[in-house]
């Protein structure tokens, strides 16, 4: 059945809040300038995709749960089960779709992590008094579902518990089978263990950090749980949690250890209990004050309904004409269960992405502290910490006072500085422009820009300082509202200071303090014993070509940086450094500038990671023998067909996720993310044009295991949301967009400024398979080239499309190669283009 609007004609749902709640920072605000008519289209999100090893191979689960949140919510309610029980395995986001049992539900968690952790608060009903059941509890998959912002599932014993969010709380209505039976269990002392954790999954080995109180009225439970340190960070952090129910306990209901052992009082004609809980990063009285602001007086199905119709708004950001009512039923039996899949594919993308990052300070503004005093302190694991509040940063906006209302966690950007950064700021600029003030408030309290911000702690799962490119990419495609002269101050410290660190952690991270060896050679040197020196050298320099380009597009302080952009984008092109002219392949370069071996890469490989450093494709094509030589080595890395790659055998979803030791394509990991754009550059687009819908058909499905990788908060969900769309922000960086394919015959996106970009094709291409560009128009007017500056797009417009079933060479005039270069002009189109526009 084709979902049908729930939007009155000419309204926008804003994500309204249960009654008694006050509205928060995610709500999206009202479109303005036009008016947009809703759709609904959560009904086409499947939130048990990527719960599973990914099906096309990579060795990697796309780690998502299926919980209930809102977008960008800082409780993520959901179920917990034991995964593989590895520290880097199956199931790190909390969650694992194989596993028949669980453990119990919890507050926190996040979206796709490679490494295990958060689960703080843990929450089980029961029929047997007791602590949580070592085992958990087991279910049939028959038995569980999920929507945005809902999760459902009846255990075996017959309760069925119910949880749904407002960005703050989580609820659950649990439905028992026996009123005689009633039992919940909230256990401070689990969580979801990371890799430096012996206990077994789902113990913290420190209970004594953790606390749980049952009032004296017996209405509520209160406590500290823990988070364990993430992806080998330093540090734990505190979890402070208000629960309260809607239903008597027995006076058995006692403390045992560190859980609440509660027994409800029900009658036989009501067997559902109520319970809210709300969480805070600095004490349970700021928990209390999110719960009573969010979620006061809330039933179930009226939060229910307010999470869903919050995701619905943030949904129709992006309006696929064939969700319209309607408009699935013009289509013949095959064609529409192809179309239907296509929708969920897209819009279960879409919702991740709204995933994070997360909102990390409470209704009043408090937040806990980044600052560490003490960097050594040896004998804390869970170091006390101030409490800091958004209303204390203050800045300027265009000459005006400003400052922020919602502090921000949950940065995974070495991923996400691909894809996802640059998307939210422009669809959401408001959230993008406070999580970058985030950014820059956490620097003022370590020391500089963090890594992979878990919670209120920096922790580095990978090599380089990744906070400049989000800040950069989130700038140039729209946020922009944020303290500019801190975050410039701390994007010189970045790349000019050996020195920097966010408390003890050095600016390019794991590789220590080889910043100062790559400020002194040019390149990481290989006989340093520092880690991953290669992909570190190449991380290094996107940040090099980020700091220019944001330094470069601050009008009031350019001049005086001239100096800085000057040097930071002549070394972006320091992978020259490290590239061997006798092989033609990137390899280990020692400190003495001699050669020492194949290089060293984290997480993928030589063949994958030379396509990294797209604000210089042009430069690379010529080493490795030109035209002709670039389109061999992506012909060998995508497995082509040599003579006939558009009509041969075409990849499988293995060849094209080859996992981190192949030399094959490897979609499952974010160092591949730009690449089928490289054709664009070589005057071959066609040839993106002819892989891309490959990967989008093979590599992602509506099977638990339809990810090709982890998610890394939404950032391997952006790439598909691009993808589809026919744009890819290739160079993180630069304000532009390389352009193939859109994968629908219409669709609109509107954009945060509430104009509309429209974007139309005569056929639909991923469901006809028709694959390639003849024809590209904005407003009516010849569009020629393959790259489209955002400033084009920025008031919106109409992109149309005329697609053909066979290669064609629009683009492939060498006139009309997008720019290149590290101090290129990436705010215009290409200058030879049949008109400006």
């Amino acid at each position: 059945m084709t979902p049908t609007s729930t939007t009155p004609t000419g309204t926008t749902p804003t994500g309204t809040t249960p009654t008694g709640t006050t509205p928060t920072s995610t709500t999206p605000p009202e479109v303005a300038p036009e008016q947009r008519v809703d759709i609904a289209l959560t009904p086409y999100v499947n939130l048990f995709v990527g719960t599973k090893i990914s099906d096309t191979g990579s060795g990697h689960s796309g780690n998502v749960n299926p919980g209930a949140q809102a977008p960008f919510g800082m409780v993520s309610f959901g179920p917990d089960t034991r995964g593989s029980g590895q520290p880097w395995g199956y199931g790190s986001g909390g969650y694992y779709y194989d596993d028949t049992s669980i453990r119990y539900f919890s507050m926190t968690h996040l979206n796709g992590p490679g490494c295990r952790g958060q689960g703080a608060v843990a929450i089980l009903p029961n029929n047997a008094s007791g602590g949580i059941p070592s085992g958990g509890l087991r279910y049939t998959k028959a038995n569980q579902s999920a929507a945005p912002g809902y999760y459902k599932v009846k255990f075996d014993n017959g309760i069925t518990s119910e949880l749904t969010a407002t960005t703050r709380t989580g609820m659950a209505k649990i439905s028992y089978a026996d009123k005689d039976k009633a039992y919940l269990v909230i256990d401070s002392a689990r969580n979801n263990p990371n890799q430096g954790s012996s206990q077994s999954p789902g113990g913290v080995p420190y209970p004594e950090l953790t606390d749980i109180v049952l009032s004296a009225d017996r209405k509520s439970v209160s406590g500290k749980a823990v988070a364990n340190e993430f992806c080998g960070g330093t540090w734990k952090q505190p979890v402070y949690y208000y629960a309260t129910f809607d239903k008597p306990l027995k006076v058995s209901s006692a403390i045992a250890g560190k859980a609440a052992i509660l027994q409800f009082d029900l009658a036989d004609a009501d067997l559902a209990v109520q319970v809210k809980v709300g969480i805070s990063s600095v004490s349970v009285a700021n928990a209390q004050k999110n719960l009573e602001a969010e979620n006061a007086d809330g039933s179930f199905a009226t939060v229910q309904a307010a999470a869903g119709k919050n995701w619905n708004s943030r949904l129709n950001v992006v309006q696929l004409d064939l969700a319209k009512e309607g408009e699935l039923d013009k289509l013949d039996a095959k064609k529409k269960d192809a179309a239907l899949a296509n929708l969920k594919k897209f819009y279960t993308a879409l919702y991740r992405v709204y995933s994070g990052p997360t909102v990390y300070s409470d209704v009043n503004g408090d937040y806990r502290s980044m600052k560490q005093v003490d960097i050594a302190q040896p004998n804390s694991v869970l170091p006390d910490r101030a409490i800091e509040n958004v209303a204390s940063y203050k800045f300027k906006v265009d000459g005006k006072d400003a400052g922020y209302k919602t502090h921000y966690s949950g940065f995974s950007m070495w991923d996400t500085y691909r894809s996802q950064a640059q998307l939210l700021a422009l669809i959401a600029p408001d959230e993008a422009s406070e999580m970058m003030q985030s950014l820059v408030a956490d620097a003022q309290q370590c020391g500089a820009f963090p890594h992979w911000v878990d919670g209120s702690e920096d922790t580095v799962p990978m090599n380089g300082d990744h906070a400049p490119t989000v800040v950069a990419g989130s700038y140039l495609f729209g946020a922009k509202k944020f303290d500019l002269a801190n975050a410039r101050k701390y994007m010189l410290q970045s790349v000019g200071d050996a020195n920097s660190r966010c408390n003890n952690i050095y600016a390019i991270g794991k590789a220590g303090d080889s910043r100062a060896d790559y400020l002194r050679l040019g390149w990481i040197p290989s006989d340093r014993n520092y880690d991953h020196p290669s992909s570190t050298t190449l991380e290094a320099i996107t940040t090099d070509r980020s700091v220019g380009a944001f330094l470069d597009a601050l009008p009031d302080t350019r001049a005086a940086d001239q100096g800085v952009i000057a040097k930071v984008f002549n070394r972006a092109g320091n992978w020259q450094n490290i590239f061997n002219d006798t092989s033609k392949s990137l390899a280990s370069k020692a400190a003495d500038g001699t050669w020492d071996g194949a290089g060293d890469f984290h997480e993928s490989t030589e063949e994958n990671y030379i396509w990294t450093f797209a604000h210089d494709w042009t430069r690379l094509a010529d080493k490795l023998g030109g035209k002709d030589g670039a389109l061999k080595r992506l012909g060998r890395l995508f497995v082509l067909d040599d003579k006939n790659p558009f009509t041969g055998r075409e990849p499988t979803g293995q060849d094209l996720n080859g996992g981190e030791r192949s030399s094959r394509y490897y979609i499952g990991n974010e160092p591949a993310f730009q690449t089928p754009w490289a054709y664009n550059w070589l005057g071959s687009a066609k040839y993106a044009q002819y892989i891309i819908p490959v990967i989008l058909k093979k590599n992602f499905s509506l099977e638990p295991g339809g990810l090709p990788g982890n998610d890394d908060m939404g950032a391997t969900s952006g790439w598909f949301v691009w993808a589809a769309m026919g744009l890819y922000p290739a160079i993180p960086s630069a304000p532009g967009l390389a352009v193939s394919t859109p994968q629908f015959s219409g669709m609109t996106l509107w954009l945060g400024n509430g104009k509309k970009l429209r974007i139309e094709a005569d056929q639909q291409a991923l469901l006809d398979d028709v694959r390639y560009i003849s024809e590209m128009k904005f407003n009516g007017t010849a569009y020629a080239g393959s790259w489209l500056p955002v400033d084009k797009i920025k008031d919106g417009g109409t992109l149309t499309y005329k697609l053909s079933p066979t290669p064609t060479d629009w683009a492939s005039d060498a006139a009309l190669t997008p720019p290149s270069g590290p101090a290129a002009d990436y705010t215009k189109a290409t200058a030879s283009l049949a008109s400006p526009g």
